[in-house]
Parts: structure tokens; C-alpha cells; sequence
């Protein structure tokens, strides 16, 4: 069931990708920011799947991936949040956030080639944070990105929860941890499925450079 939710989830991610990239021209700096996004996310995905399959150690990508979407989806929020002490906010986090991961992997490079939970924390729940913000200032504004934001705030809850509880949940009897991942892998899906929306719903015909 696992397997079958993570070949759904990269069929979806590979047609995102190609989606829009198709558009990136055509919208603004909040779409390409998404682009990218989605671009790192295809890149990492399908490079593990490659090096997995001649039995090289991949695990180093994790960090590409965190740090990667930290940093994109910072800039994204930064850009379609219009508080501006919330935006100095995020501009500061971003370098306390990268000043505290230089110094951690100065003090242990061995973290380098395994999971580390201190960057899943410190790069994931801002995420869920900002998210959360655009929420509530989408209530009083037209809903861009609205299937997106909340793609990212039930995907990206529920696999940091997972993530940082993983040594956790494999204490457990082996059901109990297999149903966890596969929740996971679940969710994946699902924030796939709700980026496609968005762009069938917001961007597959409109031609414009005004948008976000």
C-alpha cells in the first residue's frame, strides 16, 4: 500500500512539475517561487529513487530538501504576506535558522549523512506557522493559493509529526509503524493532488504577468 501511494504521489509530483513550468512565465515572482518549489521537490525525489536503485546512500539529500524548502517557501510567504512585521519576521528567522544549522553540522558533520530532527523542527513548524498567518489573512482577501496553503499545512503537519516522532513509532510493533508511513505517504498525495487543483482551477488558462 506504501509503494502504491508513493509511485500515485510521484506521478503527480512529475506532472506538476511539468504543469508549471509550463506557466512560469506567465505569473508572478509568488508563482515562480511555487515553481521552484516543485521543481527541488522532483529533483530530490527522483535522485534518491536513482541512487536507491544502485544501492547508494541517499539519505544526504534529506538535507537538500529541508534547507531547500525552507528557503523557497520562506521567500513565498514573504512574498504574499503583507504584514510588515511579519515579513521582518520571516527575513530574521531565515538567517537564525541557517546561522543555527552552520554551527550544528560545524560541531557534528556526522550529522550530515543522517536524519537530523533538530532541522526538521527548526525548518518545518515556521512553515505550518506562516501558513496558518496566510490563512487568516485570507479571510478578508481573494483566496490565492488557496489549495495549495492548505495542502501545505495538512501535509506538512502531519510528516513533521511523523518525522519527528520516526525512532518513536519504530519502538512499536511493526503494523503500528508501517500504518504511520503510510499515512504519510497518504498525505503526499493528497498536497500533490491540491497543487494540481490549484493550477487547473487558478492557472491553466488565464495568461497574465499580474498574478501572484
Amino acid at each position: 500500500m506504501e509503494k502504491l501511494f508513493s509511485k500515485l504521489a510521484e506521478i503527480l509530483l512529475l506532472i506538476n512539475c511539468v504543469l508549471y513550468l509550463k506557466s512560469f512565465s506567465n505569473y508572478g515572482k509568488a508563482f515562480k517561487l511555487i515553481t521552484a518549489y516543485i521543481v527541488l521537490h522532483t529533483f530530490v525525489e527522483f535522485s534518491m529513487f536513482f541512487l536507491g536503485l544502485f544501492k547508494i546512500k541517499n539519505l544526504f539529500f534529506s538535507h537538500l530538501y529541508f534547507i531547500g524548502q525552507f528557503l523557497i517557501l520562506s521567500f513565498f510567504y514573504n512574498t504574499i504576506l503583507k504584514d510588515s512585521l511579519q515579513k521582518k519576521i520571516i527575513k530574521y528567522y531565515i538567517f537564525f535558522c541557517l546561522g543555527a544549522l552552520i554551527i550544528q553540522y560545524s560541531i557534528e558533520p556526522s550529522l550530515f549523512f543522517r536524519f537530523n530532527l533538530f532541522e526538521i523542527f527548526i525548518t518545518c513548524f515556521p512553515l505550518i506557522i506562516y501558513s496558518v498567518l496566510y490563512f487568516y489573512q485570507m479571510l478578508n482577501e481573494k483566496k490565492v493559493f488557496y489549495y495549495i496553503n492548505t495542502g501545505m499545512i495538512i501535509y506538512l503537519f502531519g510528516s513533521t509529526i511523523i518525522f519527528l516522532s520516526g525512532n518513536i513509532i519504530n519502538l512499536y510493533n511493526t503494523k503500528f509503524a508501517k500504518g504511520c508511513w503510510i499515512f504519510n505517504s497518504l498525505l503526499y498525495v493528497l498536497y500533490q493532488f491540491l497543487i494540481f487543483i490549484e493550477w487547473k482551477k487558478n492557472y491553466s488558462k488565464k495568461i497574465t504577468t499580474d498574478e501572484l
